[in-house]
């Protein structure tokens, strides 16, 4: 006896009271193929099967399949069964489904409206290619090509030894604790940030720190401070979390305080980077951090303070950080070890105030999300041992030398009225153009020479007349760099004559 075969299909629409049981084979079926869950060319299981799994009459089940056939979605093969047809016809729409779709929210059409012009096709939604490859002056761009792997397997095979077996268990919600410990130590050392491990809280990334910080202390339609030119993803994080971002720029004191007054006095908090700031690479000095201060105690406003690659601020002793200047508790530190170990780890921190651990903690644990224990267990030894501590001397010699030689090059090379950012960060800086030099049109130009950057107007939620490069330079190899910069002198040729007037020459490095 023959035995067909098909794809097991789940009667999910067979509940609905009303709906005779030929429609809701038919529209089962039929919604099926419209999705892609059955691709064209599926082999269907016979009118039999279906009938006997659904608990219907075969006659239902011929009833739904003869209108399939006539909409051309099913095709019959004489002694081999019923397939969907390939390739199927048009446009199709599951039956009835405009009648069941809700609009976006507004959130997530703003989100659409900001990203749209770097999706392109649904496939590249998942990561830039520029991420997976990055090309010289991409910035963000990680330093991984001298990572020490060896020691790094070392740490992980342990982790994964027999007498650390609980390892592949649930992982407490707010970290291991020795990598809480280990994270204390790290951040008393390199920024002298005074906490213990009780405040320390590990998370899988600064977003994820971000929305717990939200879902604590924020309420719907609260306002935050965000550093404006700054990352893309962090306003369209805090609108999915329905608070409302409030863009503040930054001048060369860091961010302005009095400008942030102005615009939304009693927001609820401001997330910034007071030390290496994205993109432009500018410090806030201690009168505004204090002024920040004063602010958040008259507002009642939290402060998040955010690390990303603070550790290789290499040329000048690190201010002062905001913990230290804090009065009534009302800071929060974030940080992240992507940059400086590799961005796949996904292990970040967040540090609280004591009078605000249960909720946090408590907070943390609903969320019933933790950090993979085994790979906490071996960046607590990578921390404890030593392995950071001189992968960072490394790291940090490496930046100092490639500013040197990127300070030369832009002195040498380009224009005299292209001006260089601050550079005593992480290794990225700008590349400032004067108005008459469009910056979209200059990254465009050199994408297709192969050097990636991103142009700084872009990078701004209002118009502030910022013109450049946001470029990265610290983790190429120095002739990429210099590569890119020639590159980048050629595209900047047809410019000069317009941008002469204004220009203002840099003091070359002796």
């Amino acid at each position: 006896m023959k035995t067909t075969v098909g794809a097991l299909i789940q009667p999910a629409l067979l509940d609905q009271p009303g709906l005779p049981h030929h429609l809701r084979v038919y529209r089962t079926v039929h919604e099926a193929i419209a999705s892609g869950t059955l691709p064209a060319g599926s082999r269907l299981p016979s009118a039999r099967r279906l009938a006997m799994d659904w608990g219907v009459t075969r006659g239902a089940v011929d009833a739904a399949f003869d209108q399939l056939y006539q909409e051309g979605l099913v095709v019959r093969r004489v002694g081999d069964g019923s397939y969907v047809a390939s390739p199927l016809p048009g446009t199709l729409h599951p039956p009835g489904a405009a009648n069941l779709q809700r609009p976006l929210s507004r959130s997530a059409q703003q989100v659409l409206e900001r990203f749209s012009p770097y999706m392109g096709r649904a496939s590249k939604l998942d990561l830039m290619r520029d991420m997976m490859r990055p090309r010289a002056l991409f910035p963000r761009t990680p330093y991984i090509d001298d990572f020490p792997l060896p020691a790094w397997r070392r740490l992980i095979a342990d982790a994964y030894a027999d007498e650390h077996r609980d390892t592949l268990s649930y992982g407490a919600a707010v970290g291991l604790t020795s990598l809480r410990q280990a994270v204390a130590r790290h951040l008393n050392l390199t920024r002298g940030t005074p906490c213990s491990a009780e405040q320390v809280i590990i998370v899988n990334s600064p977003m994820q720190g971000i929305e717990l910080v939200s879902r604590v202390l924020l309420e719907p339609g609260d306002q935050v401070w965000v550093e404006d030119p700054g990352f893309a993803s962090l306003p369209a994080l805090f609108r999915v979390l329905h608070q409302e971002p409030v863009p503040v720029p930054l001048d060369d004191r860091g961010l302005v305080v009095a400008e942030g007054r102005r615009r939304a006095p009693r927001a609820a908090a401001v997330y910034f980077h007071p030390l290496v700031q994205f993109p432009t690479g500018q410090r806030t000095d201690a009168g505004r951090r204090r002024e920040l201060i004063d602010w958040a105690d008259e507002a009642g406003a939290w402060i998040v303070e955010a690390n990303f690659n603070d550790e290789l601020a290499h040329d000048r002793s690190a201010p002062e950080c905001l913990r230290r200047l804090d009065r009534n508790e009302r800071v929060l530190t974030m940080g992240t070890f992507e940059g400086i170990v590799f961005p796949s780890l996904r292990v970040a921190y967040l540090v609280v105030p004591e009078r605000l651990l249960p909720v946090f903690v408590a907070m943390r644990g609903l969320m019933g999300d933790h950090t993979s224990v085994a790979v906490q267990h071996a960046t607590a030894r990578l921390l404890d041992e030593g392995h950071l501590a001189r992968r960072l001397r490394g790291l940090r010699q490496r930046v100092a030398d490639q500013t040197a030689r990127l300070a030369g090059w832009v002195c040498e090379r380009l224009p005299a009225w292209v001006r260089l950012g601050p550079t005593d960060g992480d290794g990225h800086t700008c590349l400032h153009f004067p108005p008459e030099v469009p910056d979209m049109d200059v990254a465009r130009e050199l994408r297709a020479r192969g050097v990636s950057s991103f142009a700084l107007s872009s990078t701004c939620m209002q118009p502030y007349g910022l013109n450049g490069l946001a470029v990265c330079y610290g983790p190429f190899a120095p002739a990429d760099v210099e590569r890119a910069i020639d590159a980048l002198a050629d595209v900047l040729k047809p410019y000069d004559a317009a941008a002469r007037p204004r220009g203002v020459r840099l003091q070359c490095a002796p």
